[in-house]
């Protein structure tokens, strides 16, 4: 009977010392642009960027998809997530650049997802439309459908962040580029 009665104390107080892992968050990291801007006296001003983005993308899961699996599941991270939707950390990222204050952007985001070719071979893509209006007129000036993938360091959550923060950069400079081209 005391055997029993111990087992049971155990069992409870190994119970009780259980507690879930709670989820890390994510962003993209610091950019150079906000560690420069936190030294200026005066801060930039904050472009005219509007995002919009469909009602999957609007949560902080963190989704991948396992294109030699089950390529139309979209699943997401259980032990990570992003601190913010996709969508604001984007914009967050294209605002920091601060180079976008000649226009107004309107930017479509439509896929942000980590792809699995393999169990070991991974990447991130992103895909946006981008509609650039003159600040005045609120003219259309021109449209640019943009799609961006990079392989992943790692093929996990972690090879997930690290590429989104690469490829959102380069997302932020390849839209830079295109807008010297626009009068």
């Amino acid at each position: 009977m005391n055997h029993l009665f111990i087992a049971v104390l155990i069992i409870l107080s190994s119970a009780c010392s259980v507690t879930p892992k709670q989820p890390a968050l994510h962003d993209f990291g610091i950019t150079w642009s906000q560690t420069s801007n936190s030294n200026n006296a005066s801060q930039p001003t904050k472009s005219d960027i509007s995002l919009d983005t469909p009602s999957w993308l609007i949560n902080e899961c963190i989704r991948y998809r396992l294109l030699y699996d089950s390529p139309t599941q979209l699943r997401c991270y259980n032990l990570d997530k992003w601190i913010a939707p996709p969508a604001e950390l984007f914009k967050q990222r294209l605002q920091a650049s601060g180079k976008f204050s000649k226009h107004r952007l309107v930017i479509q985001l439509l896929d942000f997802e980590q792809q699995f070719d393999t169990p070991k071979q991974a990447r991130v893509v992103l895909h946006f439309i981008a509609d650039v209006y003159s600040l005045d007129a609120n003219h259309l000036l021109a449209t640019q459908d943009f799609r961006l993938q990079q392989a992943t360091a790692t093929p996990d959550a972690a090879g997930a962040v690290l590429g989104f923060s690469q490829l959102t950069q380069q997302a932020s400079d390849k839209l830079q580029q295109w807008l010297t081209t626009i009068k």
